[in-house]
């Protein structure tokens, strides 16, 4: 009976708990380094009006340059890097709303 109770008290923490997450993630999104390196340029700054497809910066990685582009059209609410910084895959780079 105890492992029944846990489930059910379990059960409705996980449903409730998804509700507010995507319409969190729905007004700002991360855009997050796709590989290690360094940040080589920025091109937007916060409040930039950018288009999906649009390049934010350019991070370069074993002498090559990538360039991390906007998923989604949007607004920058804030860049959390600058030229010249070190990140690690998955770092957060922009903020999009």
């Amino acid at each position: 009976m105890g492992p029944k109770g846990e489930l059910t008290s379990v059960t409705p923490v996980s449903a409730a708990a998804p509700a507010p997450v995507p319409a969190a993630a729905t007004n700002v999104e991360a855009v997050s380094a796709p590989l290690a390196g360094n940040i080589f340029k920025v091109n937007v700054a916060s409040g930039a009006q950018v288009q999906e497809g649009d390049v934010l910066l350019i991070l370069e990685a074993m002498k090559m340059e990538t360039e991390v582009r906007a998923a989604q059209s949007g607004v920058v609410q804030d860049v959390h890097v600058k030229e010249g910084d070190a990140v690690v895959v998955g770092a957060p780079l922009v903020s999009l709303a």
